[in-house]
Formats: structure tokens, sequence, C-alpha cells
């Protein structure tokens, strides 16, 4: 049951950090990098959601846009959920 539990949230983390990433790359025409992103979006978006509206983005860029930092954050948050499951289990 452990592994199991760590397997789901070994995936959960590597998806968060693949997410992350493709953030950072603009699709230029509809391609798999697109598909992907909307995909984990879905996945990932309404909990990220609830963290950028309890934090503000707090680093602006040259190109006008933010650093998201709620990607950071919730890797933290499922490290630590991670820990505190496989320490009950």
């Amino acid at each position: 049951m452990a592994n199991f539990i760590s397997l789901i949230f070994s995936l959960l983390l590597l998806g968060l950090i693949i997410y992350w990433i493709l953030n950072f790359i603009k699709p230029t025409q509809h391609t798999q990098i697109e598909k992907i992103q909307n995909i984990l979006d879905k996945i990932y978006g309404p909990f990220l959601d609830v963290i950028r509206n309890k934090i503000k983005p707090i680093i602006k860029m040259r190109n006008g846009k933010v650093l998201d930092l709620s990607p950071g954050i919730f890797l933290i948050i499922l490290a630590i959920a991670r820990k505190l499951v496989l320490y009950i289990f």
C-alpha cells in the first residue's frame, strides 16, 4: 500500500514539474506541447488557482509577464503531504 501511495505522489510531483516547465514554452501553433499543457492545466489548474488567490505573483519580468510561483508552492505542499501520508501508512 505504501509503495502505491508513493508512486501516486511521485507521478503527481513529476507531472507538476513538467507543467511548470511547459509554462515557459509558448507554442506557436497547435502542437503536442499545447495538448499536454491543456491536459496538465485541467489536472493542476484548480489547485493552483487556490494558491494564486492567496499569493499573488510578486516577480515581474522585463517583458511585462509575471513569474508564477504557485507551482513551486504546490510542489512543496505535495512533498509534505506525501511524507505525512507515508508516515500514517
